[in-house]
Formats: C-alpha cells, structure tokens, sequence
C-alpha cells in the first residue's frame, strides 16, 4: 500500500499557507514536542504508523520550506557604500528637469574661511558665463562660432552614463592630464557632481564611487558652514607622489549633495541669465 498516496488522498489538494502562519506553526510545533517528558515522546513515536510518520515529515517539510532554511544571512554594506547608495537612491527619485542649451547652472560655494564664490556656467558650454572666485570677477567664454582650439565644457553635460560601471569608465578617462591615479578620479567626481545631472546620471555617479577602494564615512562630519554632514573620503596620490583627500559631503537627511572638501554648495540652480540668482 502506498502511504504517501493514502495521505493525499485523505488531505486533499490544498494550498501552502503564508510565510507567517508557517513560521508560526513551526515554532508551536517544536514547543509542544519540547514539553514532552521524554517516556511520552517515546510513546508517541513508538504508535506512530508509516502513514502518520509520512504525513508528519510532511508537515515538517510545509513548515519549514528549504529557502527560508538554507538562505544566506548577507553580509551588512561598509557604511560608505551605503550612504552612496542611499544617495543614489535619493537622487533617482527626483523629478528629471532638462534645462533649455542657452541657460546657465548657478552656483554659490563658501570656503572654510567664509569666502563665498560664485559661478554662472553655460549649460551647453557655448554661451559666456561669468564666475566670482576669492573676490574676484572673471569672464568665461563660451566655445563657439569656430573658434580655433576651442572645446565647449557644458555645465549640464548631455549623454552621460547611467549605469555604475559604465560611470566608473567614464572618470577614468581623466582631463587633467595627471595619469590614471585615484586623484583624478577624485577632481573628475567633484567636477560632475557640483554640476546640473540628469537623476539617473547622478545616481550612477555615486554607485560608480561605492566601487573604489579605500572609502571612510564620517557620519559625524562638518561641511564649511558648519553644517553636520555625511562626509566620504578616500586618500589619494597624485602622480608627483603628493597625498591627497577627497571628499564628497551629503546631507543627513535628504542625502542631497552639499559639497565637498574644497567647499560648501549653499545654492545652485538653473537661471536665464549671468548675475540672475535663483
């Protein structure tokens, strides 16, 4: 006689409970079966036929299903890759503006010192723009009407890489002229972060950064305004062999770009024109 087929025949179809009520009915079965005294437990298994010791292997095998049994716990992230990677995803989330080729991204910076600088950079590099630096004001020309020796550098760069390797490619193809070193990386991520991205671009950017090495969080982190701030870094060297720090600061909170070791972002937006502030 088949056992097996006896049981089915005597349950019937039905469907696995939820994860819940197995989880549950697991542990009230190991707690009664813990309660035995151990002459009772003898008892019990000594009357148990083949069908019944089939239909309890059975309930076992329902309440405990071998994923839940056999799943890995995962390792947790490095604190510095999971707040890029919250970054990421906050920024993935905003709302996609595209700002029209003949208007400006602005930004206001302050240093650790209390300067403030200023900038008004054409968002398709080929419009003036105009920057107030440590006091100071200076035209910048947009590259345009063939101008010789003349490559724009748009301030809302179009065609960006929206996935994290093809990101972490892109950096390394350094315009500083320094060698591939980490501090190129470094003045590259500054430079594209501190401008207008597209969310999807931004937020490759920051998981293109959770793939280098040597990250540090410093939760505990002040930016120049003094405000409490999530700070990354990692230490570089140029390849004159001088040490260096990068660092990109986050909001606590929004996980916002504030910045970063070179200075505080206080306020950017797109405006229409030079000297309009949003």
């Amino acid at each position: 006689m088949d056992e097996l087929q006896l049981l089915r025949d005597f349950a019937g179809p039905a469907e696995l409970p939820a994860r819940d009520d197995l989880t549950r009915k697991r542990a009230e079965l190991l707690a009664a079966a813990a309660r035995l005294r151990p002459r009772h437990r003898r008892a019990m298994w000594g009357g148990v036929t083949a069908a019944g010791l089939a239909a309890a292997i059975a309930a076992v095998v329902v309440l405990a299903p071998a994923d839940e049994i056999a799943r890995p716990i995962p390792a947790p992230e490095p604190e510095p890759v999971r707040i890029l990677h919250a970054a990421a995803a906050k920024a993935r989330a905003l709302p996609d503006v595209t700002p029209r080729p003949d208007q400006f991204v602005y930004t206001k910076t302050r240093l650790a010192d209390g300067r403030e600088n200023e900038t008004w950079a054409s968002v398709d590099g080929t419009h003036d723009g105009l920057s107030f630096v440590f006091g100071h004001e200076t035209f910048v020309a947009g590259c345009r009407g063939g101008k010789s020796r003349c490559v724009p550098h748009p301030a809302a760069p179009a065609d960006l890489p929206t996935d994290a390797d093809a990101m972490l490619a892109y950096l390394h193809k350094s315009t500083y002229g320094e060698g591939d070193t980490l501090h190129d990386l470094g003045r590259e991520v500054v430079d594209l972060a501190g401008g207008h991205l597209r969310p999807a671009v931004r937020a490759a950017l920051y998981e293109a950064v959770a793939k280098v090495p040597g990250l540090v969080a410093r939760p505990d982190a002040k930016d120049a305004t003094g405000r409490t701030v999530f700070g990354i870094t990692w230490n570089s060297t140029t390849e004159h062999g001088i040490g260096n720090q990068d660092e990109f600061l986050f909001d606590p909170v929004t996980f916002a770009y504030l910045g970063s070791g070179m200075g505080a972002v206080v306020s950017q937006g797109i405006v229409d024109s030079v000297r309009q502030r949003p």
